[in-house]
């Protein structure tokens, strides 16, 4: 079993949603902006972690803990037209839910788990729309090994 870190899938999750060349940005830490720095992308997306639950399989001594990771998603559309903005948010979280859609992530994942689980739309604060999506996984942790604590 190879063992991951959750930044190593949420840096393999960037890479899936760079690949669709949707997206002008696709950022690990936040959006640009929200950073401090310049905010000039038409169509970004922001991987961030969220939450982590562990379950142990109680009936099987063997059996290794199922990790089960959402991930918040922010997705950014801007445009000057209110409605042409709107669609376009909802264009890129289709794209980001297709992409992502059953997954394994680069061998780190079960793919049947992998799926974005819903999302929110945040209010309009013109020329831009975000889209907070929350993408969830899982995946196993080696039950003779734990987790991943290599630099």
């Amino acid at each position: 079993m190879t063992l991951f870190r959750e930044r190593d899938i949420r840096g393999l999750i960037r890479d899936m949603l760079e690949q669709t060349g949707a997206f002008d940005g696709a950022y690990l830490s936040g959006l640009p902006e929200d950073r401090g720095e310049r905010a000039g992308d038409g169509r970004a997306v922001s991987i961030e972690p969220s939450e982590t639950r562990q379950a142990c399989p109680w009936d099987d001594a063997d059996g290794d803990p199922i990790m089960t990771c959402q991930v918040a998603l922010t997705i950014l559309a801007r445009d000057d037209d209110p409605r042409a903005r709107d669609d376009l948010a909802e264009l890129l979280l289709n794209i980001a839910a297709n992409a992502l859609w059953r997954s394994n992530l680069g061998g780190a994942a079960i793919a049947s788990r992998t799926q974005i689980r819903s999302w929110t739309w945040l209010p309009p604060q013109a020329p831009e729309r975000r889209i907070k999506a929350v993408l969830e996984y899982q995946y196993l942790v080696d039950g003779l090994t734990g987790l991943n604590t290599a630099e």
